[in-house]
C-alpha cells in the first residue's frame, strides 16, 4: 500500500500550467527514476496509447562546468537528433519545454537499465556478451561516424527495450568534435575513464583525448559483463585510478576460468593504454569472437538449405 508521502510525490505533476502541450498529449504515470535534477516517469501518448518515458528536467540547477542547465539540455538534444535514426540508440520523440521545466519523450525501454539487469543475473554468458557487446559496437560506430564522442559509456547508460536489444542513452557528456579536435576537460565516471583523459587532467604536456576513450569503455564494459566486476575496481579511488593508467588488471579471478579466450584477446585489444595502438570499432566488430559466430550460423544456415533441397528432389 502505497504512503501519503509518496501518493503526493507522484501526483505532483510539474509546470501543468505553463506545460499544456506535453499534458496536452501525454498522460503522465508512475516514476520510473530519478536524478539530482531530473525525473523520470512512464507516459502514455493519448492519441495512440503507446507507452513512453518522460525526462522532466529542472531548469534551475547548474552543471558542474558552471554552464546553465538549460544550455546543457539544449546541447544534449541536438546530439540526440544528429546521432538519431539507429536501432542501438534511444530515440528522442518528443521535446516540450517551459519556464522551468523542460520534457524529453524517449521510447520506453521496459528492461531499463543493462546495470540492473547484469545486477539482477550477476554475470552474463559468451553469448549474451557477443550479443549486447555487437550492438555497442554497432551503436557507437554511428555515434562516432557523426563525429560525436559520448564520453560516459557505461552499463548504466546502455537501456534494453522489450526484447533485450541495446539503446545506448545519456548524451549529457557527449561532444561534437571538429576534425582532429582534442579534448582535455574531465568528465565521466571514474572507473570507465581511459588513461588519456587521466593523462590529459594530470600532466601539462598531456596531448588530450578523442574518440578513443569510448572504445576503452567499451573494454571495462565487456569485462565486466563475463564476471559481474569491473578490471581496475579498487576500495581506494587513487590505487584504482593507477591501475587504469598503468593497465593493470587480470583473467585470474575463478570467474574466469570457464571463459574462453576469444573474449580475453577482444579486451586485451581494447583496454590498450596507448589509444593510437587500441583496437578501432571495425576491427573489434572483426574480431573472432564475433566472426566464429557469424561462420556457425551461416553453417547451419548452408546445412539447412541443402536440406530443403533434397527434401524437393
Amino acid at each position: 500500500m502505497k504512503t501519503m508521502a509518496k501518493e503526493e510525490e507522484e501526483d505532483h505533476l510539474p509546470d501543468k500550467d505553463a506545460a499544456k502541450g506535453f499534458y496536452a498529449k501525454y498522460e503522465m504515470k508512475e516514476i520510473l527514476g530519478k536524478g539530482i535534477s531530473s525525473t523520470v516517469r512512464r507516459c502514455i501518448e493519448k492519441e495512440t496509447g503507446r507507452e513512453y518515458a518522460a525526462k522532466i528536467i529542472d531548469l534551475s540547477t547548474e552543471t558542474e562546468e558552471g554552464a546553465s542547465s538549460y544550455e546543457a539540455v539544449k546541447q544534449e538534444i541536438s546530439i540526440l537528433r544528429h546521432v538519431a535514426g539507429h536501432p542501438y540508440i534511444i530515440e528522442l520523440q518528443d521535446v516540450f519545454e517551459s519556464s522551468t521545466f523542460i520534457f524529453l519523450v524517449f521510447e520506453l525501454c521496459k528492461h531499463g537499465e543493462l546495470f540492473d539487469y547484469l545486477t539482477s543475473v550477476v554475470t552474463l554468458s559468451e553469448k549474451k556478451t557477443r550479443y549486447i557487446m555487437r550492438q555497442v559496437f554497432e551503436g557507437l560506430e554511428h555515434i562516432h561516424s557523426c563525429g560525436i564522442v559520448h564520453r560516459d559509456l557505461k552499463p548504466e547508460n546502455i537501456l534494453l527495450d522489450d526484447n533485450l536489444n541495446v539503446k545506448i542513452t545519456d548524451f549529457g557528456f557527449a561532444k561534437k568534435l571538429a576534425p582532429g579536435e582534442q579534448l582535455f576537460d574531465l568528465c565521466g565516471t571514474p572507473g570507465y575513464l581511459a588513461p588519456e583523459t587521466l593523462r590529459t587532467n594530470m600532466l601539462e604536456d598531456a596531448p588530450g583525448y578523442s574518440y578513443h576513450i569510448d572504445i576503452w569503455a567499451c573494454g571495462v564494459i565487456m569485462y565486466t559483463l563475463l564476471v559481474g566486476c569491473p578490471p581496475f575496481w579498487h576500495r581506494k579511488q587513487m590505487i584504482m585510478l593507477r591501475n587504469i593508467m598503468e593497465g593493470k588488471y587480470s583473467f585470474t579471478s575463478p570467474e574466469w576460468a570457464d571463459v574462453s579466450e576469444s573474449p580475453k584477446d577482444l579486451i586485451r585489444k581494447l583496454l590498450v593504454v596507448d589509444p593510437n595502438k587500441r583496437i578501432s570499432l571495425g576491427e573489434a566488430l572483426r574480431h573472432p569472437f564475433f566472426l566464429s559466430v557469424v561462420s556457425f550460423e551461416n553453417f547451419i544456415y548452408f546445412i539447412l538449405m541443402r536440406f530443403s533441397v533434397t527434401e524437393r528432389n
